[in-house]
This record gives structure tokens, C-alpha cells and sequence, in this order.
């Protein structure tokens, strides 16, 4: 029993889980009727049916809708990070993480696209991660360049993506249930989530969601993170004396697959190689380095108590954040596992790997990265404190070989990590 391969291997499991391939089980068509988990459709008295989306997962999604749906879709738009040919519907490849011009023509496009449905069509919405930056269309007085601006800033102070989406709603003439404003037709939107806790209002920024009850208070969230001098004063005045006038409204939505789905299949894939699995979370937050003490906590108690049978496989799911204070290379899944080494001294027979699912971690081409205390023979925890203050875990994770790379895997439900005790 490899403790790294066996990481390795239960990760991906779980993220092949949450592809779009996997994810349509509880939708189907029988050329009348459209069953979206146990809600029908009517879709012979609809004059066209049009497929819509945008984020990281949004093109596989709707290759596999139209497995589904056959002829019976006339068209689509759908908004992604890269390009892939589907027929009969156009693929329009945009910016992520940060917006630009690209993302403002294909907001441009959906917009445009919405307000020529005619009222017996019938739209669906297929919504993922990433939508935020791909498709945008600023507020009056503000620019591309100030959400790109104001996206950065938050990040690398380490908002989460609730603040960070709360922000960017208030920015834009898209999102927060303002694209869904444009449809004169009925509609609804199918979710593949990246949000800690399903939360609809800040899935992609909510183009087709509107809940004012629940949205956060963009003071609160500059306040916390003393924003008022860095931003872009034009900024600060349009969210201060905002009169959001414009009409917004909410289309019936279906999480098809999220953080959870994983983490049960995670479970699955743990139990057939033999472990004890224990599913901690989907809700973790907070910092990358907090969150690898909270872990590897577990591990060293376990290792060394009765408590639970062994071997053991304990599974979280979430989004951690980072502050960024260096200029080194990395991501919060990187930086979680560099964390997590430095504390593993004195352990044995344990094992620690976390993964983002849509494969792209922070500003690297790795997915994330599994440590075991035996790295700890090869590089000495003072260097490696040094690395992970320059937030650059890539550099030597890359030396210690610990990082696990997947490439884009065409799907996105936040991050999973696996700690396992021999």
C-alpha cells in the first residue's frame, strides 16, 4: 500500500465524479417531456429551445446536454476559458481569472443573445465556475480595467468567493439576476457548483439569480479588509451611493453536481482500497496554512490513538484563501500541502494531498499536491518556511516532485483533500 498513490488516486476519483459526463444522470428527454430531476417541461409547444452557459465547465456540459436533446436544440451561446467545436451551437472562448476585453464582447453576445428570445422559446442555462470573469458587461462608470483592478486587489487580500462575487454583482449589468432580466421566455439553469455551500446568489456572480435578502454588504467587506485607499475611487463612489434601478429577476435552478458529490465518491474510492473513510466538511474556509493545521491536527492524533480503526482516510472539501504577501509561484492548494509538510515532523505513515477540481491552482499549471513526511529528510522546515512566506510553494514542491498535475478537467466544485493515516 502506496499512502501518496493511494491519495493520488482517491482525488481523482472524486473529481471524475463531478465531470459533466457524470453529472446528467437525473436529466432526460423523451422528445416531449424534458426531466430535469423529477420537473417536466413541455418543450413540443416551444418554438425554439436554446442552450445558454458560461464558467470552466460549461462546454462539456453542453456537449453532453446535447447527447440528451438531440435536434431539439436551434442554437446557443456558451462562454468558456477555452474553445471546442459543438454543433449548432457557438463556443466563444473569454479571460479567466481576471476579465478583459474578451469577457466584455461576450457579455456583449449573451446579452444580446437573451433579448432575442421570443416569449414561447425555451432557454437553458448551463452555469460553472469561472463565469464571473468570462462573461461581463460593466455598470455605468466603471470600466473593465476597474473590475480587473478591484477582482486582483480582493483577491490577494484574500476574500473569499461570497465577497468577491458580492463585489463584482454590484459592478456589472450581468450578473445578479440581471442577464435572466433580458428573457421574455421561459427558462431554467442547471448548476455545476463552485461555491462553498451552494449558495445560488454567488454561483458565477448569479446572472440568472436574485436574492436580495442574502447579499453581503460591500462596506463590511472593504471594511475587513481596509479597502477604501486601494480601489479606484470611481469604484468606491458607484458602490457607495449605488441606485440599482435595474430590473433583475431569478429563473428556477438545479445543482446537478457539487463539492459534496465528490466527497462522497471520494468516500467510495477510499473504502474499496481498504481505508476507513471519514468525511470531515465541504464547508472549509479560511487560510491555506490554518486549514493544512487543522489536517495534519488530525493526522498526528490519530496516528497515535485507538480511536478510530485503521487505515484511515479522512476527506474535506472547500476553498481556502491565501493573503498574498511574496511574489513566488503557487496557488491555495499548493500552499495548504507546503503548510501542511512543514507540520508533519516526527510523523510517520501518514499522508496529505489536496487538489483543485477544475486542475488549475493559483498562477501554476498544477492542480495541487500531496506531501509525505519523508520530504521532510530531503529539505530542512526552515527552508521551507522560507518558501511558503515568499508564497511560492510551486518551486519546491516542483523540487520535492509532490505536485499533481491534471490539466483542465472540463469540470469545477471547489477544492478536496484527503489525509491518510497507515
Amino acid at each position: 500500500m502506496s499512502l501518496r498513490e493511494d491519495t493520488v488516486n482517491i482525488l481523482k476519483e472524486a473529481v471524475n465524479s463531478v465531470k459533466p459526463d457524470n453529472i446528467f444522470d437525473d436529466i432526460n428527454f423523451d422528445g416531449h417531456y424534458l426531466d430535469i430531476c423529477g420537473d417536466f417541461y413541455d418543450l413540443n409547444d416551444k418554438s425554439a429551445v436554446y442552450v445558454l452557459g458560461s464558467g470552466k465547465a460549461s462546454v462539456k456540459m453542453a456537449e453532453k446536454l446535447k447527447e440528451i436533446l438531440g435536434r431539439r436544440i436551434s442554437g446557443g451561446l456558451i462562454v468558456s476559458n477555452y474553445h471546442e467545436d459543438i454543433e449548432g451551437i457557438e463556443v466563444v472562448k473569454s479571460s479567466h481569472p481576471l476579465p478583459d476585453e474578451n469577457s466584455l464582447e461576450a457579455g456583449s453576445r449573451m446579452l444580446k443573445f437573451a433579448n432575442s428570445c421570443q416569449e414561447d422559446d425555451f432557454v437553458i442555462y448551463l452555469l460553472s465556475g469561472g463565469t464571473s470573469s468570462l462573461l461581463e458587461y460593466p455598470a455605468e462608470g466603471v470600466s473593465i480595467s476597474d473590475i480587473n483592478t478591484v477582482t486582483d486587489i480582493l483577491m490577494k487580500a484574500g476574500a473569499d468567493i461570497t465577497e468577491l462575487n458580492t463585489v463584482r454583482k454590484k459592478l456589472s449589468k450581468i450578473k445578479g439576476g440581471r442577464l435572466a432580466a433580458h428573457l421574455e421566455c421561459e427558462g431554467v439553469v442547471l448548476v455545476l457548483s463552485d461555491v462553498v455551500g451552494d449558495d445560488l446568489n454567488y454561483i458565477g456572480s448569479a446572472p440568472m439569480y436574485y436574492d436580495s435578502s442574502s447579499e453581503i454588504s460591500t462596506g463590511i467587506i472593504f471594511d475587513k479588509y481596509s479597502l477604501y485607499d486601494k480601489l479606484p475611487k470611481n469604484v468606491i463612489e458607484r458602490l457607495k451611493f449605488e441606485k440599482d434601478t435595474e430590473s433583475r429577476k431569478s429563473l428556477t435552478h438545479y445543482i446537478l453536481g457539487n463539492n459534496n458529490k465528490a466527497l462522497l465518491k471520494a468516500a467510495e474510492k477510499a473504502e474499496d482500497l481498504g481505508y476507513n473513510p471519514v468525511i470531515l466538511t465541504s464547508l472549509l474556509q479560511g487560510e491555506a496554512s490554518a486549514a493544512a493545521g487543522f489536517i495534519v491536527s488530525l493526522l498526528k492524533y490519530h496516528s497515535t490513538h485507538e480511536f478510530l480503526s485503521k487505515p484511515l482516510c479522512f476527506i474535506a472539501g472547500g476553498e481556502t484563501t491565501v493573503t498574498v504577501k511574496g511574489d513566488g509561484k503557487g496557488g491555495r492548494n499548493q500552499e495548504l500541502a507546503l503548510a501542511g509538510l512543514i507540520a508533519m515532523g516526527g510523523l510517520e505513515n501518514v499522508c496529505l494531498g489536496c487538489i483543485g477540481t477544475d486542475g488549475i491552482d493559483g498562477n501554476s499549471d498544477a492542480a495541487g499536491a500531496v506531501v509525505t513526511p519523508n520530504l521532510l529528510d530531503y529539505v530542512s522546515v526552515e527552508e521551507l518556511k522560507s518558501y511558503l512566506k515568499n508564497n511560492d510553494s510551486n518551486t519546491i514542491l516542483t523540487k520535492l516532485d509532490s505536485l499533481i498535475k491534471t490539466g483542465n478537467t472540463g469540470t469545477n466544485v471547489c477544492d478536496i483533500y484527503i489525509g491518510l493515516v497507515g
